[in-house]
């Protein structure tokens, strides 16, 4: 399984986090893997980037909406929302090139959300890219 797949997933649980709360992040992940084969490796990298998204909630929404100018938080759609609080993790608290991470969370908007809704995400990723060091 490719990162961009496991990074697929992870946003999946995380949607439907949202939803309702997850009494199993395993569970929710056996559930979006929808009979995929994944490797020990990609099941730590969601498991540990869905549970630091959730850990990291509300510092995560903090830095979103410091970077979101013309809209309230509670006005982003979910489906951005989502691509924006994972995408923000792995930029804050992984290694991943940012470039990287930008472009898999344009991916994600392109896929499940509308049109217009990548370039906002864009926007705001760039921004707070910006303000770190892992260019």
């Amino acid at each position: 399984m490719s990162r961009t797949i496991a990074r697929e997933i992870a946003y999946r649980v995380l949607f439907s986090e949202n939803f309702s709360k997850l009494d199993s992040i395993k569970e929710a992940i056996i559930n979006a893997l929808d009979g995929q084969v994944i490797s020990n490796e990609d099941l730590n990298f969601i498991e540990s980037t869905v549970n630091g998204v959730i850990t990291h909630e509300a510092e995560l929404k903090e830095i979103i909406k410091q970077n979101t100018t013309k809209f309230a938080l509670d006005r982003v759609v979910l489906t951005d929302l989502t691509a924006l609080l994972l995408a923000t993790y792995e930029l804050k608290y992984t290694d991943t090139p940012h470039k990287v991470i930008i472009n898999e969370a344009i991916n994600l908007v392109k896929k499940f959300s509308s049109e217009k809704s990548y370039s906002f995400v864009n926007s705001v990723l760039r921004k707070i890219s910006q303000g770190s060091s892992n260019e």
